[in-house]
Order: structure tokens, then sequence, then C-alpha cells
């Protein structure tokens, strides 16, 4: 059986404490299963644009998937025609890891999955409004206001509810470890993931230990070790922030360290993934931190 996928760019998982390992929640049918595969490929989509690059591409994968979620095999049947995109969709499975189990209704050993890829190259617009250095982006109801040394080097709108914002630092401090020059990707996600809740629930110790748990269940080689994992308050949101090493993929990068804060609201979630040397980040961990506290609900 073919499933066809579609999906478009990046937002990447973080790690936490080591806790007992819970059973993984089983799809409940084979239509939710593919919208797991779905999200959980796209999240993990990173691609370094160069200054070259123009236009949309169409890259597709061909994934062979077991019952209990490993990827068997990974094939590009169509290149997006650039080497280094068709390399950011092989490094995005990587990330993802395990996929969801089968559904219960799922009699196969396997299943083949076809993943067809969007990927907008050309410029974005700008913010709705700019005003003393925050952009505001009032579709989506974000906001963003950057620390000095740091600026947006590409924003993307992959749809009408997410948008990631690639950041540099003209100075090069911290240092970056991705070829683009990036350090950090802000990522605003406008679907509300916990809708039928309130601000104080989603703060809940119950709600924050639940995540967390979900989180650990993660195999360390494929998402990396957890170093750190420091729970925050900002703007009236309980956020997490992790230190992760490089995964098992990605061995030839074994001194890059990424922080990662997430921040759930019932309007939506804001995802900052940072990156440098694991020299410079205990020093930079102030700065990644700015960055994230810079980021918020734009007024109605």
């Amino acid at each position: 059986m073919r499933w066809m996928l579609f999906g478009c760019l990046f937002l990447s998982v973080f790690g936490m404490v080591s806790i007992p390992r819970a059973e993984e929640k089983r799809p409940a049918t084979k239509t939710e299963w593919g919208a797991e595969v779905k999200r959980r490929l796209v999240e993990n989509l990173a691609v370094a644009v160069g200054s070259g690059l123009t236009g949309t591409r169409h890259p597709e994968l061909k994934l062979i998937v077991r019952r209990n979620g490993t990827i068997a095999k990974v094939t590009v049947i169509r290149s997006s025609g650039d080497k280094s995109i068709d390399e950011a969709v092989l490094r995005m499975v990587k990330r993802a890891g395990r996929l969801p189990p089968f559904s219960r209704d799922m009699k196969g050993k396997q299943e083949e999955v076809i993943v067809s890829i969007e990927i907008d190259l050309g410029e974005r617009p700008p913010p709705d409004t700019t005003s003393k250095g925050e952009m505001v982006y009032q579709a989506l109801g974000f906001r963003l206001e950057l620390p000095q040394p740091f600026e947006i080097s590409q924003t993307r709108r992959p749809n009408d509810t997410e948008i990631y914002i690639d950041v540099r630092s003209r100075t090069n401090e911290p240092s970056s470890t991705e070829a683009n020059g990036t350090i950090c990707t802000i990522g605003f996600d406008a679907r509300p993931s916990e809708r039928d809740m309130t601000q104080s629930q989603v703060n809940a110790d119950d709600v924050i230990l639940k995540k967390i748990t979900a989180a650990a269940e993660r195999d360390p080689s494929l998402f990396g070790k957890v170093e750190s994992t420091t729970v925050f308050d900002h703007d009236g949101v309980r956020g997490i922030a992790t230190i992760t090493t490089p995964s098992f993929f990605d061995r030839q990068l074994s001194e890059r360290r990424q922080y990662q804060a997430t921040m759930v609201r019932p309007r939506g979630t804001v995802t900052v993934s940072c990156w440098t040397t694991a020299e410079a980040m205990p020093h930079a961990i102030a700065m990644f931190q700015k960055i994230a506290e810079g980021t918020g609900l734009a007024k109605p």
C-alpha cells in the first residue's frame, strides 16, 4: 500500500531528562498513522539555503517503514535539483528517527510511504509592522524582537499557520556550526496545540512532566544525548530548554551542541533552536535565552 504525503519545512524536537520509558501511543487508524508520519517528518526538515538558490523545489522520497515504526529504507526518487537540499531531506528522516507504530487496522509487516515535499526558496513578504526592532506577524499572532548582535537572515512561510525565521550573528559570536551561518531558527506554529486548555493548565506541573516523559522516550542515538534540561518562566509561559549533543548520524559534528527552548500557549507554540560549539555553548546560553525571551504574542 502506498501513501502520498505532502509537507514542508522545519521544527525540531527537544530531548529531556532521563525518565522511565512508557509505551508510545499507537494511532487509532491508518489515516491517523499517515498524518502522524507526516508531522514527524516535516517538523524535522531544515534546509541550509545558499544565496544562489531560488524558486520552489519538490524533492520526493520513498520510505519503507516496519510495524514498530523503524525505517528500513529511504530513497530519493525525485531530486530537488540541488544536492544540499536532497541531503537536508535525508537528514530530516534521520532526525525523525522511529516513526509511530502501525495502527491496529494495518496488517502488513511493512508499509511503503511516498513523501513529496514542497520547499519555497523565494523571498518572503516582510512582517506586518516594524517598530523599534520588533517584528510583528499579525496574521499569525506572534511577535519577535531580537537582541544585539542578531539579525534575521531568512523568513520562510510554508503555510498560513507556520513561520520559520533564521537568525545569524553579525559578529559571528557565538560561532555558527551551520554551513549558511544560521545560529538559530525560531519557529511559530499558530495552530493551537492545547486548544482546550487555559495557560494555567498548560503550565501545570503534571502537564510539564508529561511532556518531559514523552520526550524522554526518544532514542538518544537518533536525537542526541541530553546534557541539561531547564524549566523557565517567560511572559506567563513555562518553557522547557535543553542542551543536547549530536545524534549518531551527525558524528562528524561531535563538537556541536543544540540549545532548544519550547514555549506552548493555547494560541500556538514557539520553538527556538540554536547551534554552536560545545566550547562556546556555556557562554552562549544567556544570549540564546534572550532570543527566546524576545518572542511573544502580538496584540490583537
